[in-house]
């Protein structure tokens, strides 16, 4: 971290390589799947850190640093209605793309996967967070709720919610 405050590229290439896939994942998953907009918020996350390095407090952990800075270049895409026509589009195309597919388990785990980006895609924004959070990111409870500036208490309710509510819509493939 001292290196990287000093302006040495090769530790922040390290940390790049290190949180890089972690960012663009939690932005993928907030999205609702939409790969080229995590990689580029990723990208953007990374630039702003590399340029304002001297404005962090590199003693504490990086990671809530980077997901809130990945959670609100989020916000601000997803209030473009560009971004969520394009993500539209190419969730339809993707859709037509999958049913070429010569194997049945392919197309049997691209029908459980879409399941579970539009079940995502249907929660509220808050219960998706925590969701992502806890399940796709591993933070604990008590560093969602840090992240978020809400209680423990509010993270357990809304990941509860979360969990009840993909387990009535994926029903079907839980075979239960």
């Amino acid at each position: 971290m001292m290196r990287l405050r000093e302006g040495d590229p090769e530790a922040f290439s390290e940390i790049f390589a290190q949180y890089q896939p972690g960012v663009t994942n939690y932005v993928y998953r907030l999205s609702g799947g939409n790969i080229a907009l995590a990689e580029d918020i990723a990208q953007q996350v990374f630039l702003s850190f590399w340029l304002h390095r001297e404005e962090y407090d590199l003693e504490k952990p990086v990671t809530p640093l980077l997901l809130t800075m990945a959670r609100n270049a989020w916000l601000n895409a997803a209030k473009k209605e560009t971004l969520r026509k394009a993500h539209l589009a190419g969730k339809t195309a993707e859709a037509g793309e999958g049913e070429t597919a010569a194997h049945d388990h392919r197309l049997e785990q691209k029908e459980i996967e879409d399941a579970l980006e539009r079940a995502l895609s249907s929660l509220e924004p808050a219960l998706k967070e925590v969701f992502v959070l806890s399940r796709y990111q591993g933070l604990k409870y008590s560093e969602i709720g840090e992240l978020l500036g809400i209680s423990v208490k509010t993270v357990e309710a809304r990941l509860s919610r979360a969990l009840r509510m993909l387990h009535d819509q994926l029903k079907d493939f839980l075979g239960k």
